[in-house]
């Protein structure tokens, strides 16, 4: 009657979607709008940067994501990831796609 597999895959889409508003909003509001790693207040002109703290960059789940500032987000060397060349070109098929 009940399918037990019907919880996992709802994990799943929510794990793998995109960090979008509602994601932000609450990682945010759960750090009180203050960089987790140096407590600096986020204001209009610091954008905060979201790391994940389980390093899949697939998991956008708020429960592993964490709000940083600039230089505690250049800290962690996630942005190296992001950056490098296999990145881009993966985002560059990935909007193809």
């Amino acid at each position: 009657m009940f399918n037990a597999d019907s919880g996992k895959n709802s994990d799943n889409k929510k794990k793998f979607q995109k960090i979008n508003l509602g994601i932000r909003q609450t990682v945010l509001e759960r750090a009180r709008y203050r960089c987790q790693g140096c407590s600096i207040k986020f204001n209009t002109q610091d954008i905060p940067f979201f790391s994940h703290i389980n390093g899949s960059l697939k998991d956008n789940r708020p429960a592993n994501l964490k709000a940083l500032c600039k230089e505690c987000y250049i800290k962690t060397g996630e942005n190296k990831i992001k950056d490098n060349i296999v990145g881009k070109i993966r985002s560059i098929i990935r909007r193809i796609i």
